[in-house]
């Protein structure tokens, strides 16, 4: 095993993320986000470690569709860490019939209805409302790559509210 710190220490800096499973939202979005900032990070002397929960073949398909580097990824196939540090275990109903893999999806789907899981609804309709309180996250010059879509640049989603905040379809 690996450390997760092993080639970090003469790092000015190091950036610790702990993902849920693999393929929920916010480790997609986390890893967009940071795939997207990555030559400022390293210009900055920041180090990026991530712990996800999921197994090898899943960390290489996440890598594969975010383009995430995968020397910056850790997986937790069992899920130990998340518990041990006391986080938020998430909805964990287990239906008898269903399998393990089908028990998680259908948690994971509850919690996007909220059930479960305090203030995804609010995040939800902030989607789709937008934000004026926050700062616009998609340059209006910029070129987004969401495979099957098309490109699209930025200036697609003044159409969806304005622009200089941060506007639906830009949170979602």
């Amino acid at each position: 095993m690996v450390p997760i710190l092993s080639g970090c220490e003469s790092a000015p800096r190091q950036l610790v993320l702990l993902l849920p499973q693999l393929g929920d939202f916010d480790s997609l979005e986390y890893a967009w986000w940071l795939q997207r900032e990555a030559e400022q990070l390293q210009a900055q002397g920041v180090v990026v470690r991530a712990i996800g929960i999921g197994d090898r073949a899943s960390g290489q398909q996440f890598c594969a569709y975010t383009g995430f580097p995968s020397d910056w990824l850790f997986v937790d196939p069992t899920a130990e860490l998340h518990p041990t540090l006391n986080l938020y275990p998430g909805l964990s109903l287990k239906v008898p019939w269903l399998s393990s893999a089908q028990n998680a999806w259908l948690n994971l789907l509850l919690m996007c209805a909220g059930i479960g899981s305090p203030g995804t609804l609010a995040e939800v309709f902030r989607g789709y409302r937008g934000d004026r309180h926050a700062p616009q996250l998609i340059a209006d010059d910029e070129v987004v790559q969401a495979a099957p879509l098309p490109a699209l640049k930025g200036a697609v989603f003044q159409w969806a509210g304005g622009k200089g905040f941060q506007r639906p379809f830009e949170l979602a």
